[in-house]
């Protein structure tokens, strides 16, 4: 049997025999293989994970021989390989420590089965290896690791089993992690044991722990316990939870640790635990960290806010009157439709929401606010009529809203001279301990030395403090010294200083160390990058590869140099002010762009139609779910079809896009589909009124649409056909207000005498049903 333990050291045994494994590409490719013991992966896709900074000849020679002796010193029968893929053989004879830890629970299972699980956590998955991979592995395991002991303590706690309860939630808070619901078990376990001075003391070591670690006072629930404990007051025992629930909290999960900012977070967290602060920004220049603090922030208050913490990115966020539909998204709400004209005469879609919300208590994280700073009353009525919500908004500005509290931030802590020993100036200075955690990623061998102290302490000054200049700068460690990173640094600030004056000074900073990052890719490299620029909302691997040719090493390279950022689902994601340097290069081709932009509306509209079937039937959560996800890459698709005049996409993701809407009731948003730059394609429309008394904006923009529209019999099939479905989708949407029945009626008329015509049995079919529902 071969037993591999990951959790805490690598270590493994076969048939009892400690095995040796020095290479610590081989310890990673085991535990890579073995972790996901289910798939096999292409090589050269195992390659590019495991050697992200050599060439593909290079890495994939490197796998061989790698793969080569692992197999000479595990055994040919736990690996199946073959010339395209490998993977770890599942029916074979092995045992994986983390394996134990994750494995399938319920309410039967036992205690003692649950102490065998959590007792394989000695500590963190495989210690000391700083791959992006193992660090979104290891945030997994942690997760599952505290959701399992949580379980255990309360099953212990309500048994009254009071000293193993103690020594678990012992355990607990040796790993590190400040766990509330740990203490409170021990001073219940502790109260049970009858040692009250213990209690207080367990309050104590919490109160410390937590102002230390998050600069956070002890949730409500574990100050109430802690009175009712010392008062002698008789404690329910706590509520068992689910064996697999998991907290409402929604926030992106890092890959990285946060470093610094322990007093901002001190402060921020007084502001959200104040009962009369209602609206915090976090204010600051982009790439100061503003986005990451207010994530760090919001997970320390996951335990205070009972109805959950979300996080809702409004960077694709165009218009003002949208906020409502991504905070709608986020907490799960979808709208309905009751009575078509009270809908629309009262603005229903915000009304409903602020119903939802009216009694939970939540913390929203709104994230990149700055650009819908000229029309936010909505915010102003959440906080209104939903009086235990609370919000924390990032921003580069001011939002102007009466009750706002503004906590501007500044760069990371830089030392002027060399005063002190290095690890005091790495311990005291939060942009030197930055660089150096994230050159440990680029180069796990890397150490601060006195030789290079002045160097990192001139990058981190290039770039004023500015912690994504710090991550870009540190990427290049192991292929370029700190002495020449700052002289690359200092060139192009030069360069950009002389030549961009209208450039505000940071962003200059941010500007140089990106083009010293851009001109040390590779040709393929910097044209993946601006090609990837062209995603909204982040993308996934595959959708990279069919867009922008991107393979899996490019996509490490670039994830290693900080210039993109890998999730826990596999998703990718752009800081918004590389997005856009990456455009600016982009844009330089038209033709380039242009391709570019044809390919993601290609993909994402053939995405959309592909999911349109499972609208309707048992799969539509799980559909309406994807779509969420991708709504900005699909919106973004969508715009350029009808630009582009791409009748086949829009053909494609009409139906998808309109019923998506339709069945999360986001009927405001889905008429902005219908833009007025559909006049461009050259369609001539139907006659209407002089004027229609009470027409709302909205509707305006779609009559224009139509009445602009100008497809005759005369013109192809295909456009002729087009037109009577656009007609059919606008009679649908506009059928849901009863204020506009002459657009309606005439809509219905010319989609049914197209519709005939062109023999589309489907859409008359789906027409004359809807048609048969409204009466």
């Amino acid at each position: 049997m071969l037993e591999v333990q990951l959790l805490g050291k690598f270590a493994a045994k076969l048939n009892g025999e400690l095995l040796d494994i020095p290479s610590r590409p081989a310890q990673a490719l085991l535990a890579y293989l073995i972790l996901n013991a289910h798939k096999t992966y292409r090589r050269e896709n195992l390659a590019g994970l495991l050697w992200p900074d050599s060439d593909e000849t290079n890495a994939r020679n490197n796998l061989r021989q790698t793969l080569w002796r692992l197999r000479k010193s595990v055994g040919e029968e736990f690996f199946l390989a073959d010339k395209v893929s490998v993977g770890f053989n599942p029916q074979a004879d092995y045992r994986l420590d983390a394996d134990q830890l994750q494995a399938d629970i319920d309410d039967t299972t036992s205690v003692e089965t649950l102490m065998q699980m959590v007792a394989v956590y000695e500590d963190k998955l495989l210690p000391g290896f700083y791959d992006s991979w193992v660090t979104l592995e290891q945030e997994r395991l942690q997760a599952i690791y505290e959701d399992r002991v949580q379980l255990l303590l309360a099953r212990l706690v309500e048994a009254a089993r009071w000293r193993e309860a103690r020594e678990w939630a012992e355990r607990w808070i040796a790993q590190g992690l400040t766990p509330e619901p740990a203490y409170r078990a021990l001073m219940t376990a502790l109260a049970g044991l009858g040692d009250l001075s213990g209690v207080a003391v367990a309050y104590q070591r919490c109160t410390e722990a937590l102002d230390e670690e998050l600069g956070v006072e002890p949730s409500t629930d574990t100050q109430t316990l802690f009175q009712r404990l010392t008062t002698g007051e008789v404690v329910p025992p706590p509520q068992t939870p689910h064996p697999r629930s998991r907290p409402t909290v929604k926030l992106p999960l890092q890959p990285t640790p946060f470093i610094g900012r322990q007093n901002d977070l001190r402060e921020i967290a007084n502001l959200i635990n104040n009962p009369s602060t209602r609206l915090v920004t976090i204010l600051g220049p982009g790439g100061i960290g503003k986005t990451r603090l207010a994530i760090e922030a919001a997970q320390a208050h996951s335990d205070s806010f009972a109805d959950g913490v979300y996080f809702v990115s409004l960077a694709s966020v165009n218009a003002a009157d949208q906020i409502a539909a991504p905070i709608a998204t986020a907490v799960d709400f979808s709208f309905h439709i009751r009575d078509q004209r009270e809908r629309w005469e009262n603005d229903a879609e915000n009304d409903q929401l602020l119903a939802y919300l009216c009694d939970k208590r939540i913390l929203l994280i709104l994230d990149n606010l700055e650009h819908l700073l000229a029309e936010i009353p909505f915010i102003a009525d959440l906080l209104q009529s939903a009086g235990e919500i609370k919000i924390l908004a990032t921003s580069r500005e001011r939002l102007g809203l009466r009750g706002e509290t503004v906590y501007p931030i500044s760069s990371l802590r830089v030392p002027v001279k060399i005063s002190e020993d290095v690890p005091t100036i790495i311990d005291r200075h939060d942009a030197i301990q930055l660089f150096v955690n994230c050159a440990k990623r680029a180069q796990p061998t890397f150490e601060l030395t006195v030789d290079h102290l002045d160097d990192v302490i001139n990058i981190c000054q290039l770039v004023d403090g500015m912690p994504l200049g710090i991550e870009l700068a540190a990427a290049w460690v192991g292929v370029l010294t700190p002495q020449e990173i700052a002289a690359e640094i200092k060139s192009n600030l030069d360069f950009l200083t002389a030549n961009w004056r209208d450039i505000p000074a940071r962003h200059q900073s941010i500007r140089s160390v990106f083009e010293s990052s851009w001109q040390r890719l590779t040709a393929t490299e910097q044209d993946v990058f601006q090609q990837l620029s062209v995603f909204r909302g982040g993308f996934t691997r595959q959708a990279a590869e069919h867009i922008t040719g991107a393979t899996l090493p490019s996509l490490m390279t670039l994830a290693n140099k900080s210039l993109i950022q890998p999730d826990y689902t596999g998703r990718y994601h752009i800081h918004e002010l590389l997005r856009q340097f990456g455009d600016e290069h982009l844009a330089a081709s038209t033709e380039r762009e242009t391709a570019v932009r044809d390919r993601h509306c290609a993909y994402y509209t053939a995405f959309l139609k592909q999911r349109e079937p499972h609208l309707d039937g048992q799969d539509l959560h799980k559909t309406l779910t994807e779509i969420s996800i991708e709504i900005d890459n699909i919106r973004r698709a969508w715009q350029w079809a009808i630009t582009q005049q791409k009748l086949s996409a829009i053909n494609d993701a009409m139906e998808g896009l309109c019923e998506y809407y339709r069945i999360r009731g986001f009927l405001r948003e889905a008429y902005d589909f219908y833009p007025p730059d559909l006049e461009a394609m050259g369609w001539e429309g139907f006659d209407s009124p002089e004027a229609l008394p009470d027409m709302d904006t909205l509707y305006n923009e779609v009559v224009t649409l139509l009445k602009n529209a100008k497809i005759t019999p005369s013109d192809p099939l295909d456009h002729y056909q087009l037109r009577g479905k656009l007609l059919a989708r606008y009679a649908r949407l506009h059928c849901e207000s009863p204020r506009n029945d002459w657009y309606a009626c005439q809509s219905r008329r010319d989609a049914m005498h197209i519709l005939s015509q062109t023999g589309a049995r489907r859409e008359i079919a789906y027409l004359l049903r809807y048609l048969a529902h409204i009466g």
